[in-house]
């Protein structure tokens, strides 16, 4: 059954007002005004939009809409929580209510799935054996509540609408890394950047650039956006420029590997070179940028900034123990320089913390689905663009950010295995 061309079913006449209403009426007695009334207005959006909201938050809405109201740590974690988790609990109850749930029965086929699965349980399992508890809790916590959200999220509404689904969920990305574009250059906060890195949104440079990155490959690659070529190539003039003055390195690499991807390896018939073009473009815009830009930018800078030491340290760790590692967050207890919590390279903090099996693991999240894409007989027509997403997340991956910080991987991972659902039910 081909589910790109099922028409949407309309709900019960009182499912979704009902719904919608008792979200707002709880949200606005569960605590103080004008919050509570925001959670319930927050919750009934999320029974019409939950793929689109989830994406937003995911794609970058979250740190623009907490960083700019000032809702200070334990705000952000609220809306953290009610934005991820309400729209993934609302789209499990839609797959129900719409009895798609048999749709997930071929997720059970993706290697993404049981890689998801398992470095959760191997985070949970090995914090008793952890040299530093309390960051090991941290991270196996937001494990639970950001990666595995991001890894479902495109799951559950591609059972719910079929490709559709993922789609809207994809155009919510798309909205919250241009919502974050917009705001650095209306903001004009980068015009401190020079002096202070984290002046754009009191927040890591490195984490928005990752952001921005995302939105831009979408921008290019995503043929189900209604963009004109001229306003996708304008998008990567300002999202390009952004990321330049952010002056991150990781993010711009991924970015090249991901375009290249996307126009050489099995590109789509007909927008193959427009990643090509918009490579070129960025790169002459980094280049023109970092010539012309009043203060010194060390994008083409080749220093490690002594990542090299902290690689070691976690080759070191895992050679000591192989089999079950130091224990979920040890490399905190571990670390050269005091500060460093994870060595910045994702595969070497599993492996250091999760021993083998958690190395297999996270090596199968990214290169089962990309060898799955570069060389699957049946392509399907998101098959660019899934490739893109994680060889970008990938590139990422490898040189900064620690398993939670590197959350979109496992969004990346969730749409590779969503179009694998999706072409399963196709063939039935």
């Amino acid at each position: 059954m081909n589910t790109q061309n099922l028409q949407e079913k309309q709900g019960s006449k009182f499912i979704f007002p009902a719904a919608a209403l008792a979200g707002l009426v709880s949200g606005t007695a569960a605590g103080k005004w004008p919050f509570a009334l925001a959670g319930g207005i927050l919750t009934a959006a999320a029974f019409f939009l939950a793929p689109e909201m989830l994406g937003f938050f995911t794609g970058g809405g979250l740190y623009l809409v907490a960083r700019t109201l000032e809702l200070g740590t334990e705000g952000l974690f609220l809306l953290n929580i009610g934005s991820f988790l309400l729209p993934l609990y609302i789209m499990c109850v839609l797959v129900l209510l719409r009895k798609k749930a048999g749709s997930l029965v071929s997720l059970l086929g993706c290697w993404e799935l049981w890689a998801v699965l398992g470095l959760g349980l191997l985070l949970v399992v090995r914090l008793p054996g952890s040299l530093d508890v309390g960051y090991g809790m941290h991270k196996a916590k937001y494990y639970l509540a950001n990666n595995m959200v991001c890894f479902l999220g495109p799951v559950l509404a591609t059972a719910a609408w079929g490709i559709r689904g993922l789609h809207r969920l994809l155009k919510g990305v798309f909205l919250g890394g241009l919502g974050l574009t917009v705001y650095f250059w209306l903001s004009a906060s980068y015009t401190e950047l020079p002096f202070n890195i984290y002046a754009v949104l009191n927040f890591n440079p490195i984490g928005l650039s990752r952001m921005v990155g995302m939105f831009m490959l979408l921008a290019v690659c995503a043929r189900f956006l209604p963009l004109a070529v001229p306003v996708r190539l304008a998008l990567i003039l300002a999202g390009g420029s952004a990321m330049a003055l952010f002056d991150a390195r990781g993010p711009v690499v991924a970015l090249v590997l991901a375009m290249l991807w996307a126009g050489l390896v099995r590109p789509g018939r007909k927008s193959g070179w427009l990643p090509l073009l918009a490579l070129v473009i960025f790169m002459v815009m980094l280049v023109l940028i970092s010539t012309l830009h009043w203060m010194p930018i060390d994008l083409f800078s080749l220093d490690d900034t002594g990542r090299l030491s902290f690689y070691q340290v976690a080759l070191h760790a895992f050679i000591q123990n192989p089999a079950v590692g130091a224990g979920t967050g040890s490399f905190a207890a571990l670390a050269p320089a005091s500060g460093v919590a994870y060595p910045h390279n994702l595969f070497l903090e599993l492996a250091a913390e999760l021993g083998i099996i958690g190395l297999v693991l996270s090596l199968g999240l990214v290169f089962v689905p990309l060898g799955r894409l570069a060389f699957s007989r049946q392509q399907a027509g998101d098959a660019p663009l899934a490739g893109a997403l994680m060889m970008y997340c990938l590139a990422n991956a490898m040189v900064s950010g620690d398993v939670n910080g590197n959350f979109l991987l496992w969004l990346a991972a969730g749409v590779t295995a969503s179009l694998t659902m999706a072409g399963k039910d196709d063939r039935r």
